[in-house]
């Protein structure tokens, strides 16, 4: 009997080599650990410490310059967002939170007409005769 060709055996391992190996990511304590750990160490621990932990010492550099430059480690990479969209997302944000203070606003208004109208009733004033003021005084019909 003749085995099938196409028919992978299972004790050969695949020759194909993946097309392109994913991207390492290091988070912002990896970077600080190991920049700390490559200044503190000598020449040859140094070069130890790029194999063993598989950076080149040009990546430690600009990662050292990251951190003189006081920027956060965790930069983000690639495409930086819209100076307009982050404006307008901005400007959005502070008018919502501005209508919300304006409502409240208007609310603390209405009730403090309201009590004044109360106090001057128990005072036993008319309050067709009440000096009210102008946004609680109504149009005369």
């Amino acid at each position: 009997m003749q085995s099938d060709s196409s028919v992978p055996d299972p004790s050969v391992p695949d020759p194909e080599v993946p097309a392109q190996v994913p991207r390492r990511r290091f988070t912002a304590s990896e970077k600080a650990r190991i920049l700390d750990a490559y200044d503190a160490g000598s020449a040859i621990e140094k070069a130890a410490l790029c194999r063993r932990e598989r950076v080149y010492s040009s990546l430690l550099s600009n990662w050292r310059k990251q951190r003189a430059a006081g920027r956060p480690l965790a930069e983000q990479r690639g495409r930086k967002p819209d100076p307009q969209a982050v404006e307008m997302t901005t400007l959005q944000r502070r008018n919502a939170v501005l209508e919300q203070r304006l409502a409240k606003a208007q609310r603390v208004i209405d009730i403090q007409g309201k009590a004044y109208a109360l106090l001057r009733a128990v005072a036993g004033e008319s309050a067709d005769d009440l000096d009210l003021p102008p946004w609680q005084k109504s149009s005369p019909k």
